[in-house]
């Protein structure tokens, strides 16, 4: 059921898990009070919204709720949420994640397959620890997507590579890193870079009456923007979703950002720097 505040529709955790973004940004001067007397959902719903609108002031709230909760379905949507706000500093704190050490096979997976949108290298760690953990399940397989992804390690090693080995390679390629930056495969991520992808892959894909299959440029730029991307991973092109795409990509570029900077609804989750 919805839970409408101010006349607006708050989306429900279901809803959001299976969602690319985490709905429209809440109109301003709509404020979030997060009472005692929420439910585990509410106030996590709650806190989305509060993040949403810039304020990352309760955000040990929310980690306390996503190390706490028992709820899976909960801690799935918890588990998206912080790859989209933390920063290099919340992933450097091992006590913030102490929900892997009793993680489902389940949300192993949600943190391997979103891993790559904290667009931090501070994440690697936790994923090596968790490769080693879930060896010769589907996680493993989504763990090395992910950290190939992040610092292709496959140029130099096999996809098979051993969790010492890849932990080795790890920390040469740290050492290339500015500490301050976000990175997108392995350069400080930027939207205009994202877009350009997502373009070519447009035009590429125009008229051939097949999905785009474009995962996560989407969603980072939705979760980014706080305005949805017209193009999801099943959308299949024609001239109209190109229109659209056109002008999302046009109201996007009017807005300034820096490289190498993480957002989340139009905000640093670093704040104001």
């Amino acid at each position: 059921e919805e839970t409408r505040e101010g006349g607006e529709v708050l989306l429900t955790v279901n809803e959001l898990i299976k969602s690319m973004w985490y709905g429209p940004a809440p109109s301003v001067g709509e404020t979030q009070s997060i009472g005692a007397s929420l439910t585990e959902e509410g106030k996590l719903i709650s806190l989305i919204q509060l993040f949403k609108s810039g304020d990352f002031s309760l955000k040990h709230v929310f980690i306390h709720l996503m190390n706490s909760t028992e709820n899976e379905k909960l801690l799935n949507l918890c588990i998206h949420v912080f790859c989209s706000v933390c920063t290099h500093e919340d992933l450097r704190k091992v006590e913030n994640l102490n929900f892997l050490s009793r993680v489902s096979e389940d949300n192993a997976y949600v943190l391997a397959s979103c891993a790559r949108e904290t667009l931090s290298p501070e994440v690697v760690p936790y994923l090596l620890a968790l490769l080693e953990e879930w060896d010769d399940t589907i996680v493993e397989e989504v763990m090395r997507d992910s950290l190939d992804h992040m610092m292709d390690y496959t140029e130099n090693l096999d996809w098979n590579a051993p969790v010492d080995e890849i932990g080795s390679y790890y920390m040469e390629w740290m050492n290339a890193l500015s500490p301050t930056f976000y990175y997108y495969n392995g350069e400080p991520v930027f939207p205009g870079d994202l877009t350009k992808s997502l373009v070519q892959r447009a035009f590429a894909m125009r008229g051939q009456n097949t999905p785009v299959k474009m995962e996560s440029i989407p969603i980072l730029l939705s979760v980014w923007s706080g305005t949805k991307c017209p193009l999801q991973y099943k959308t299949v092109l024609d001239e109209e979703i190109f229109q659209q795409l056109t002008d999302y990509i046009g109201t996007l570029s009017e807005r300034s950002w820096e490289r190498g900077r993480k957002y989340f609804y139009g905000n640093s989750v670093e704040g104001a720097l």
